[in-house]
């Protein structure tokens, strides 16, 4: 996919730097064993960007400085030492161990504080603003005008919106809408954002081949749509797409990989879980009599129903939802349903890792769209158009859609999710979905994870 902004690359590199060199320079100023520099820094260096990467450090379209990215920051510069912390604790045992690390620590914090600091004093005061111009004054025209306007870290500003002589609907009285393509006009553009919802004839491509200048980066309204957004733009000719994408894109040596990845996962996460599992169970256990383990029946991939394993985190009921009490569904802290002890199972998650079962079996896959109850897939697959596309793939017990929005009941929400799985649908591949696992533990242990 092609970039926006190369602010993100350089973010990454500068830290990379700082990581490596303040590391290096304290762990030699502190007299510590040489035999255990190398791996040292080379620890902090990965774990460290990897760590600010899962904390959102390099979402470049959302960036701010706001008290939350302070916080993802520090998160992320401690995840950084952890690794080595336990290296140097164990076989460094050393009062200047201490040391090193917490100067270390606070080092690398303070500089990559005060870059973003001048990042974004540049970012909102001195880097030129993108001129887009945008084919269409329609309902997608409209949508892409205002993700671009909202997202002011993207530092683009929409100079107008030119008539393709179709669509006739009011636009946003801010906005500029211009009669016809001007060469003049495509002068002062820097992107040309194509959202007419018709096919242009030769006439009309001939004219915009001539009239816009070879500076101009041309892209696809839906394509656009994904770079700012990280969402797939859902209308009637998106989604034909999508299907030849997704298609195109089937190998049987990738899902040989991603069922060796779900295996292999999965055994992981039931081995390092186990003991706290067992705990969990017998308190649920112990508390009304009730068994610890339940299954609930959802739809996976083709619409196919499956039971899925989860550990019980509510008092015996037979709740079961449908249109009239479907918010009962939504996860809510003072829901007098939950045994009092388990909220913070359910914050972390933990209720959903005998799923591994259900990987294990073939049934789900560590990664994919979030395995639903069969009445609210017949509920959303009335409400909401394309709905049942997520099927395609086996769900999943994380996936792109819950790191980003989480859990949610509305229609309005559930389509937004809707939109994160099929963008996942159109860009799956195995090194992004171990990230979005990766992220899935962090946000879980933090109590993020939707």
């Amino acid at each position: 996919m092609r970039l926006i902004s190369k602010s993100t690359v350089i973010m990454f590199l500068f830290d990379m730097c700082v990581l490596v060199l303040s590391t290096t320079i304290w762990y030699s100023y502190f007299v510590l064993p040489e035999d255990f520099l190398d791996i040292t820094v080379l620890m902090t260096a990965l774990t460290g960007v990897t760590a600010l990467f899962l904390k959102d450090n390099y979402k470049i379209r959302e960036f701010n400085v706001t008290l939350k990215n302070f916080y993802l920051l520090f998160e992320g510069i401690v995840f950084a030492h952890i690794p080595a912390a336990i290296l140097l604790l164990t076989f460094v045992q050393t009062p200047k161990t201490f040391e090193f690390l917490l100067v270390n620590l606070l080092t690398i914090f303070i500089v990559l504080r005060l870059y973003r600091a001048g990042f974004h004093y540049y970012l909102f005061n001195f880097k030129k603003t993108k001129r887009v111009l945008i084919l269409g004054k329609n309902n997608n025209a409209r949508i892409i005008a205002n993700e671009i306007l909202n997202k002011k870290a993207l530092k683009m500003d929409v100079i107008g919106m030119i008539d393709d002589g179709f669509e006739n609907f009011e636009t946003n009285s801010s906005l500029k809408v211009l009669p016809k393509i001007d060469k003049n006009i495509m002068l002062k553009a820097d992107i040309f954002i194509v959202a007419t919802e018709h096919r242009m004839d030769e006439e009309f491509l001939t004219q915009m081949v001539e009239s816009i200048p070879g500076h101009v980066k041309v892209y696809k309204m839906p394509e656009f749509y994904e770079m700012v957004t990280g969402k797939y733009f859902i209308d009637k000719m998106s989604v034909n797409w999508l299907f030849y994408d997704f298609m195109n894109k089937r190998s049987l040596v990738y899902d040989f990989c991603k069922r060796i990845y779900d295996i292999v996962a999965a055994l992981i996460i039931l081995t390092v879980t186990f003991p706290v599992l067992l705990y969990i169970a017998l308190r649920v256990k112990c508390t009304d009599g009730g068994p610890a383990i339940y299954t609930q029946s959802r739809i996976g991939k083709n619409g196919k129903p499956f039971k899925m394993y989860k550990l019980r985190t509510m008092y015996i009921n037979d709740f079961v939802p449908n249109a009239e009490n479907i918010e009962h569904t939504d996860s809510q802290d003072d829901d007098a349903r939950v045994i009092p002890f388990c909220k913070f199972v359910r914050k972390a998650r933990f209720d959903e890792i005998p799923q591994m079962i259900n990987i294990l079996k073939g049934e789900m896959s560590i990664v994919g769209p979030r395995s639903e109850w069969e009445n609210l897939v017949s509920i959303y697959s009335k409400d909401i158009s394309y709905y049942p596309c997520r099927q395609w793939v086996k769900t999943g017990w994380t996936g792109w859609a819950q790191i980003n929005q989480g859990h949610c009941i509305s229609n309005e929400d559930i389509t937004e999710k809707l939109q994160y799985d099929l963008y996942y649908l159109k860009h799956r591949n195995l090194l992004w979905e171990i990230g979005i696992l990766i992220k899935a533990v962090f946000l879980a242990l933090g109590g993020r994870h939707g």
